[in-house]
């Protein structure tokens, strides 16, 4: 029976999975926050040369890039950053929805003077970047978008992550929190976060085909070949961006970046640093 994750990380409030280790090194670089609309975002800049902004998965934080950022940083400007509510960023009680957050991406690249950055997105990061390619095509040089998806519903996700969503509770949210983000700013509005979140992941995204064709940057859209999001929803996504790639990983679930780091670093250092080519079937 395959093995049901959440389809943006949110398996880890029931059971952390076990991942292949990949050589990390300690992390030194100075935290940074930026005043973002009612927020405070907080983020890391490492090493020098094109921009390259990593966007974490939902109940994740910008340490869950552990595994990218010492190979990422030898060629790129790395630009990491806590989603608003998670890590250490703080959050106010209003709607959260993928086009607010995407939203605070631009606010810091405007703050950071980044006029247009390659974004490489995990679960809600890869649906932030869909959204930003659709909306801020000006922004956005290349997309990787793992384990995405541009609606919620059971053609995209299997069910059972949904019913897992559902079940969530304060209790379960707060021992996550607590176990998972250092520092957290937020203690006394984790209910409210969890229920923003909840009501988030159950009704967003909503994209459509339309929004998809929209899209005219070189876009890797990358899953585990046991990802809880369903392969035909990926392809599908490829099939309807006009500068797709398709990249299934062998033997991963909804982690790939952290099953197997060696092989999907390679894959998307290989697709940004690469001239789009258009290849032919025939």
């Amino acid at each position: 029976m395959k093995k049901i994750s959440f389809v943006i990380a949110l398996l880890y409030l029931l059971s952390a999975p076990a991942f292949a280790q990949t050589q990390t090194t300690e992390d030194t670089v100075k935290s940074q926050f930026a005043k973002i609309d009612d927020v405070k975002i907080h983020y890391k800049v490492y090493g020098k040369g094109d921009p390259l902004i990593l966007l974490h998965g939902s109940l994740e934080s910008m340490k869950d890039w552990s595994r990218q950022v010492p190979e990422f940083s030898k060629k790129y400007k790395v630009i990491t950053m806590d989603n608003r509510g998670h890590g250490q960023s703080t959050f106010t009680d209003r709607k959260l929805d993928y086009a607010l957050l995407s939203e605070d991406v631009v606010a810091l690249m405007n703050q950071l003077k980044i006029d247009s950055a390659m974004i490489v997105g995990f679960g809600d990061g890869g649906i932030i970047g869909l959204y930003l390619a659709i909306n801020h095509p000006e922004k956005i040089r290349k997309l990787v978008a793992i384990g995405a998806n541009y609606k919620v519903d059971t053609t995209a996700v299997y069910g059972q992550v949904l019913k897992k969503v559902k079940e969530w509770t304060t209790a379960k949210m707060t021992l996550y929190i607590h176990n998972n983000f250092e520092n957290y700013p937020n203690d006394k509005l984790i209910g409210a976060f969890m229920e923003r979140m909840k009501t988030m992941l159950l009704t967003e995204p909503n994209l459509n085909l339309s929004n998809l064709q929209q899209i005219k940057c070189p876009v890797l859209f990358m899953a585990g070949d046991h990802d809880i999001i369903k392969l035909s929803h990926t392809s599908e996504m490829y099939e309807n961006v006009k500068q797709g790639y398709l990249s299934i990983i062998p033997g991963t679930r909804h982690y790939p970046q952290k099953e197997k780091a060696n092989l999907v670093n390679a894959t998307i250092l290989d697709f940004l640093n690469k001239r789009f080519t258009p290849l032919t079937r025939f």
